[in-house]
């Protein structure tokens, strides 16, 4: 009897909808092979077209392939090193300004063994400010993935990864505006990875929350990125499943069964 009103009432319990995934601005690099980035304006939901971020640097190629994870469906080509000019390559985009809620920053990368001089760092900027970012500087005592703040550094050490900068990752940011709080993860595959309720960071950093309305990369050679995207996600109301035929006699089934139930369980008190 117990089994049956169980039964019952899981066939009216609301399920859990999966999460909704709102895109700010997404880029997968579907341009010319091995020809400069800037001047592309692919993608979506940025204000303009990628662009040089110095006067100094080289900027980036595009490359043929994508890079890929499991868990992640990848498209067009790469951001790559261009070689033959200045020691490092820097290449920015810019998009509407991200101050409020949880925002996401995702992508895929693989960089230098070495980290210093900047490199490598995805730099979120503020205007003219650099705000934080992703990366090394030569924080962490060794090359690995770290969340960078203003100075482009780690100073604490729980901002600091054990995942290699040579890895081939993707890197999920989640900036939390309101709780001044980033974390991060850095993942071999997104496979089964869940945004609402997502495992131990790799790193975090309490007390920064950067707020951005342009993107920059930095690298020195060699040094790679693809699936650029900047996201929110949210939980969608649940859904009640459908009512089966004959839902109201299965409710008043489940009611019979279990005032049997309590029932025989007075009696076998007395």
């Amino acid at each position: 009897m117990a089994a049956f009103a169980l039964a019952a009432w899981a066939a009216c319990t609301p399920l859990r909808a999966a999460p909704v995934i709102t895109t700010i601005a997404e880029d997968s690099f579907a341009y010319t092979a091995n020809a400069p980035l800037p001047g592309n304006n692919g993608g979506t939901g940025w204000s303009g077209p990628w662009a040089s971020d110095s006067n100094f640097f080289t900027s980036f190629n595009v490359g043929a392939a994508s890079l890929t994870v499991p868990g992640l469906t990848s498209s067009g080509g790469r951001i790559v090193f261009r070689t033959g000019g200045s020691l490092l390559n820097d290449s920015a985009r810019s998009l509407p300004l991200q101050n409020t809620g949880v925002v996401f920053v995702q992508f895929l990368s693989q960089f230098s063994t070495q980290s210093g001089g900047g490199t490598p760092s995805i730099r979120l900027f503020s205007g003219s400010t650099i705000a934080g970012g992703a990366g090394n500087n030569g924080s962490c005592g060794s090359p690995v993935y770290a969340i960078l703040d203003s100075t482009l550094q780690a100073p604490i050490a729980s901002a600091c990864s054990t995942v290699p900068l040579s890895t081939l990752a993707a890197v999920v940011l989640r900036i939390d505006y309101t709780a001044n709080n980033t974390r991060m993860w850095v993942l071999s595959s997104l496979t089964g990875f869940d945004y609402l309720n997502p495992p131990a960071p790799s790193a975090e950093y309490a007390g920064l929350a950067p707020a951005f309305n342009k993107i920059a990369v930095y690298t020195r050679n060699p040094g790679t990125l693809d699936e650029l995207k900047v996201f929110r996600v949210s939980e969608s109301p649940a859904a009640p499943q459908p009512v089966p035929v004959g839902g109201l006699a299965l409710w008043g089934a489940m009611a019979g069964a279990l005032a049997l139930l309590a029932a025989r369980r007075l009696h076998s008190k007395r």
